[in-house]
């Protein structure tokens, strides 16, 4: 065979291996690259949802804390039925401010859903428990097989979450407040706005005038409240132990 030939072969041979080694590159530098891409935006995602969770974690469990400790002293300490025998005032006051808590913490679950929402994190891990523990006490409010008293079903309770938040007032990015305790009684003065809470403050009239607490219910959403706080703070930084206190049903 001729060098000429031989050195053709040769250079075809080395021009093949080139381009496999190429190519074998090119495809490895690819699928690195496609899974550092996907690693980032695993961890920004898993940041924006640890961010959330820091931004919103102070609101909820305040509110859950509120809503909690008013249906224990509903139960417990016959709040509705004392406050109701005492003067006008008092009265009204129990049923505004018993509305406005659970209001409020329907409040900062819609704006907990929006935000999660807009940012696309509700299929990530750190998410999924906060979401089942929502869940339980979102089911709690609207099981029917706990009577009807205090009951709200779930497009009540989304409802009402809307109507209680407000866009945020500040120069920090877009998002959403819960309105506080002054503009809620101020706008339960609006027909359209109280309709919303026109049966759960019936059941909060009967219960004040009732000698016995329906408490099925009660005690079934102040259960799935506590879950939520243990979950918000395990370490009991901002809530002790004795406050935690589940209602025992007789």
């Amino acid at each position: 065979m001729k060098p000429e030939v031989i050195t053709a072969i040769l250079a075809a041979i080395v021009a093949v291996i080139s381009a496999v080694i190429s190519i074998y590159g090119q495809t490895r530098i690819a699928r690195l690259t496609d899974r550092l891409t996907k690693q980032r935006e695993a961890e920004s995602r898993e940041a924006q949802t640890a961010a959330l969770m820091s931004k919103y974690r102070d609101p909820l469990l305040r509110s859950a804390i509120d809503l909690q400790s008013r249906l224990y002293n509903i139960h417990q300490n016959r709040f509705l039925e004392r406050f109701y025998h005492r003067s006008p005032s008092s009265q009204s006051y129990a049923i505004n401010n018993t509305l406005y808590v659970v209001a409020e913490y329907l409040g900062w679950v819609e704006i907990l859903r929006r935000e999660i929402q807009f940012l696309d994190l509700g299929e990530l891990e750190l998410n999924r428990p906060l979401s089942e523990l929502l869940v339980n006490i979102n089911q709690a409010f609207a099981h029917y097989k706990a009577g009807g008293t205090f009951q709200l079903h779930n497009g009540e309770q989304r409802a009402i979450g809307e109507i209680m938040t407000v866009p945020r007032s500040n120069s920090e990015a877009i998002g959403y407040d819960c309105i506080g305790y002054a503009t809620f009684v101020k706008k339960m003065s609006d027909p359209e706005f109280a309709g919303w809470f026109a049966k759960l403050r019936d059941d909060i009239d009967t219960m004040g005038n009732a000698s016995k607490v329906e408490a099925e219910r009660l005690v079934l959403i102040h259960s799935k409240l506590i879950d939520l706080i243990d979950f918000l703070d395990p370490h009991h930084v901002r809530v002790p132990p004795k406050y935690r206190t589940r209602i025992e049903q007789k």
